[in-house]
């Protein structure tokens, strides 16, 4: 965190995986921001600058945590993070540690982990990239019953459609 007169700037970084948030800051101690509890990281906590990652130039992010038990990093290695969103918000800190105010710095997905497991302590940075990246992908979509039931589970209307495909039918007068 900053210092700016009786107010500080600080960082705060909302991961949502599957198993529950990771809610963090860079300060000490427990501050709530719209109903998010986020633990204080302090200097173990840090991130990067923005920076391309892919052919198209759109900045990504980076975060880190230094100083874990390898432990946790083991778990963390186990956790399901891809493409799971993260949200870092540039804060404003009043004197007594509470937010003022927050926007968003940089809204994403997760992208790769990589670790450096010492025999102490451990790091880890996980590389985030744009939610806009998202766009240029293709997601192939076909009319078949089975992505109709990813989609919607329990429809069946594509399911009528392969039975009539083949019929022969005769409208009108003959």
């Amino acid at each position: 965190m900053d210092a700016s007169g009786d107010r500080m700037l600080g960082l705060l970084v909302r991961c949502r995986f599957d198993t529950g948030d990771l809610a963090m800051f860079t300060g000490y101690g427990e501050v709530d921001w719209e109903g998010v509890t986020y633990l204080g990281a302090g200097q173990m906590l840090s991130v990067g600058e923005a920076q391309a990652t892919s052919g198209e130039g759109i900045p990504g992010l980076s975060i880190t945590l230094s100083g874990l038990d390898p432990e946790v990093v083991a778990l963390a290695e186990l956790e399901e993070f891809q493409r799971r969103r993260v949200t870092v918000f540039l804060a404003l800190f009043d004197e007594t540690g509470q937010i003022e105010t927050a926007d968003v710095l940089f809204d994403g997905v997760a992208d790769t982990m990589e670790s450096d497991d010492g025999p102490d302590t451990a790091t880890t940075t996980l590389a985030l990239e744009p939610r806009s990246m998202a766009l240029g992908r293709k997601f192939p979509c076909y009319y078949l019953p089975e992505d109709q039931e990813k989609r919607f589970p329990g429809d069946k209307g594509f399911g009528l459609v392969q039975a009539i495909q083949n019929r022969e039918d005769t409208w009108g007068r003959t």
